[in-house]
């Protein structure tokens, strides 16, 4: 791989992941700001600083190497295709990279929450065909099942707890300050499990990308830093639309409902990461959290066009991410060839 084409995928790792923590920074803070439990600008702070703590954990327990990256980011059968043409797997990367960015940036404009992963993968099925290689169907089909099980598992358990928390709240003893209080430790642990989850991303990408030009993996460790500081800088400034729909257009967002949503969706996180360490959306996590709890509630608390369009959104995600990623493969391969 050039050193030019080195460095762009470098740029476009670390901006994927200053913009996934832009994006997803509604994950950790928009039930703790509807809620009224933090201040906004309280929230983001500390959103940033545990998104930051989060990704160095990651970091420090991952054995980070060529071929974890590579099963991570299921681009096992792409490298192998392009074995003897470094370039040509640099290509992909961008084309993946620039599909997965510029769908965050369309589901950001709609205030729709979305999942990095998912777009990654889609992106990755579509340039891997555009490359002439075999695609990780495997891989999408295990993303598939998870992005459906861990939505509805996250719903379920905040469903239970909010029906949990309806009935304490008949104690006298227990008053919203103590409700307040434990959302914002459940707000942190979000942010601190989507730090752990999705700095994998960026960070592989860049593994592979040095890998394949022969850059020592001192490299690599300074990336590791870099990827963390960009995800906390995307966390800090916040992306405020989708704040926007999961705390007042998805449900009427009360302190028992974001302490239920985030506590189920850090349960969900926690058992996909530890339990499986399979790619967890975070994003799908809350989101549908926030709806198993306001269920509970009652069913005409959930708004539910919203909710519908939501998950059109997430359904959409590999599709169009797999045909962006096609699309600039192709592109890119024409210059390259011309």
């Amino acid at each position: 791989m050039t050193p030019a084409l080195l460095v762009l995928v470098v740029v476009l790792a670390l901006v994927m992941a200053f913009y996934n923590g832009f994006h997803d920074a509604s994950n950790a803070v928009s039930t703790a700001i509807t809620t009224r439990s933090l201040r906004e600008s309280t929230a983001l702070v500390m959103a940033s600083l545990l998104n930051l703590l989060g990704a160095l954990l990651c970091m420090m327990l991952l054995s980070v190497t060529a071929s974890w990256a590579v099963e991570l980011l299921g681009l096992r059968r792409l490298t192998e295709s392009t074995a003897g043409a470094p370039d040509v797997l640099g290509a992909g990367l961008v084309a993946i990279l620039l599909a997965t960015l510029t769908w965050e940036v369309m589901t950001w404009a709609f205030g729709m929450p979305s999942s990095t992963w998912h777009a990654f993968y889609g992106g990755a099925v579509g340039a891997s065909l555009a490359i002439g290689a075999a695609a990780a169907w495997d891989r999408l089909v295990t993303m598939l099942v998870v992005s459906v099980v861990g939505p509805l598992l996250a719903a379920g358990l905040s469903y239970l707890l909010m029906r949990g928390l309806l009935a304490l709240a008949r104690d006298e003893r227990v008053r919203v300050g103590h409700l307040r209080f434990a959302q914002t430790v459940s707000a942190g642990a979000v942010a601190t499990g989507h730090g752990l989850s999705d700095a994998r991303l960026p960070l592989a990408v860049i593994v592979v990308a040095l890998s394949v030009s022969g850059t020592s993996g001192g490299a690599s460790l300074a990336m590791m830093s870099a990827v963390a500081v960009a995800l906390a800088a995307g966390t800090l400034l916040g992306g405020r639309r989708i704040i926007r729909t999961i705390g007042r257009r998805l449900t009427d967002l009360n302190v028992a409902q974001g302490l239920a949503a985030e506590s189920s969706a850090v349960i969900a996180m926690s058992v996909a990461i530890f339990g499986h360490d399979s790619p967890v959306s975070s994003s799908h996590g809350l989101a549908a959290s926030v709806v198993g709890a306001g269920v509970a509630r009652g069913p005409r608390h959930v708004h539910w066009n919203v909710a519908r369009t939501m998950v059109l959104v997430w359904v959409a995600t590999p599709i169009v991410t797999a045909v962006l990623g096609a699309a600039v493969a192709g592109v890119l391969l024409e210059l390259r060839l011309g």
